[in-house]
């Protein structure tokens, strides 16, 4: 018997929980309404493009808890470890209160603390003072240009006019210091929204999801290898520079293999760039460069991520023999000649045996093979 090969795309899907991991900035204005917005929300701003109508005030009170916050994380030195606001985060989120005990604060206000806290993550010392500085010179309770740059917010980005908690504790600046018990928590920070005015970087997305560490993605020792010659090591400790020099040097990224991702209905792909061991688990990150405004308002989406994802022929798993240790196939030539290829198996599939085109080139569609009951 005989069957001619045909090229077929293969896949193999992987349900999870995507987590959207932006780069945001916000700022919360007195009597701030949508119909404030001299651009229609969602779409691209400059920073020097006036977003209201008319002059606004920057809250007073929003402010001084912004530096309020940045007070704490400086006299509580957690910009020494800022693994810590993660743990207290899963802390606090399952009931636990574990940051330091103030008389007369509510299990509210601490949980305020360290989802604001989270959008100054990665800081040093006069980064953070630098910051502060820019909150002070936003005071005063004066009418000012309602502008991306006048504000001390980020560039250009997507303007919104609303934010939620779970966004803020999902800032890009978290990104670096996940586990996935975090990740599992994140779903139970506050989903209720509030009025700010808020930009999302339209330049990328960061996306992590968490699966079983025994399950097998496409790519992942060509990720390690290419973090280890970008950064010397592919060790989690050196994640925030990492992240941060992707995104500035867009040149190295395209030596990265890309994953695709459905979602509601539609097929994406992103960068593979990195893979974070913990346990009998792994968190997988992708970058996103295409259709960042396709995601700019997704926080956490249900997806079906394409862990295998390649050309191949699926033969039946008799036509393939070992002969002197090699793996190999019949080719029937003229109806009747036979000639023997060796081949590499990617994998077995149940009774048939999966054989990558890039791995195979000797093999062609409309060639035909032998294959035996």
């Amino acid at each position: 018997m005989s069957l001619l090969l045909e090229k077929k795309e293969y896949t193999e899907s992987y349900k999870t929980e995507m987590y959207f991991f932006k780069d945001i900035d916000y700022r919360m204005i007195d009597d701030f309404q949508g119909s404030d917005l001299s651009l229609i929300e969602g779409e691209k701003a400059n920073g020097y493009k006036p977003l209201t109508n008319t002059p606004k005030v920057v809250n007073t009170n929003y402010l001084n808890e912004q530096i309020e916050v940045i007070d704490t994380i400086i006299q509580e030195e957690y910009y020494n470890n800022w693994s810590r606001i993660v743990g207290d985060i899963v802390s606090n989120y399952q009931g636990i209160s574990s940051i330091t005990n103030q008389i007369g604060e509510t299990e509210r206000e601490k949980k305020k603390f360290l989802i604001e806290s989270v959008q100054y993550m990665g800081l040093d010392l006069s980064a953070l003072q630098q910051k502060r500085q820019t909150l002070v010179g936003l005071l005063g309770g004066e009418d000012r240009n309602i502008a991306l740059n006048q504000l001390g917010l980020l560039s250009s980005g997507y303007v919104y006019t609303s934010i939620q908690p779970v966004e803020k504790a999902l800032s890009e600046s978290m990104l670096p210091y996940v586990n996935t018990t975090f990740l599992k928590t994140a779903g139970k920070v506050d989903q209720e929204s509030e009025k700010v005015l808020k930009v999302v970087n339209n330049d990328h997305i960061y996306v992590a999801f968490s699966m079983p560490s025994d399950t097998i993605v496409m790519g992942e020792e060509e990720v390690i290898s290419f973090k280890t010659e970008l950064m010397g090591t592919a060790d989690s400790g050196i994640n925030q520079e990492y992240y941060d020099f992707l995104i500035k040097r867009v040149d190295q990224l395209y030596y990265f293999p890309k994953l695709r991702f459905e979602y509601e209905e539609k097929v994406y792909s992103g960068y593979f760039v990195d893979v974070v061991e913990e346990g009998n688990q792994k968190i997988i990150v992708l970058m996103l460069k295409d259709y960042v405004n396709d995601f700019a308002k997704v926080v956490i989406g249900k997806t079906d991520v394409y862990i295998q994802d390649y050309s191949a022929y699926e033969i039946p798993k008799s036509a393939v023999y070992k002969k002197d240790d090699e793996t190999r196939i019949n080719t029937v030539t003229k109806g009747y000649f036979n000639e023997s290829l060796p081949v590499v198996v990617e994998k077995y599939n149940g009774g048939n045996a999966i054989l990558k085109t890039v791995d195979n080139p000797k093999l062609s569609s409309g060639m035909r093979i032998s294959i035996y009951p």
